[in-house]
């Protein structure tokens, strides 16, 4: 059982989500071999001052 988890700074569109739901399964469904039933895909949004880059928050 294939399991994605995906992070992101900031939130998502339930579009933007349902794409990378729908795209991400297909892709690991068909390297794998495993049935798309099978694929778990778990998105996290997080706050964009919880992230640093070049020493500097994002948010």
């Amino acid at each position: 059982m294939p399991v994605l988890t995906v992070e992101n700074a900031g939130s998502l569109t339930r579009d933007q989500k349902l794409r990378l739901i729908t795209e991400l399964t297909k892709v690991i469904a068909d390297i794998t071999g495993k049935s798309e039933a099978a694929v778990y895909i778990r998105i996290d949004e997080v706050p964009r001052e919880n992230f640093g880059v070049g020493g500097k928050p994002l948010g």
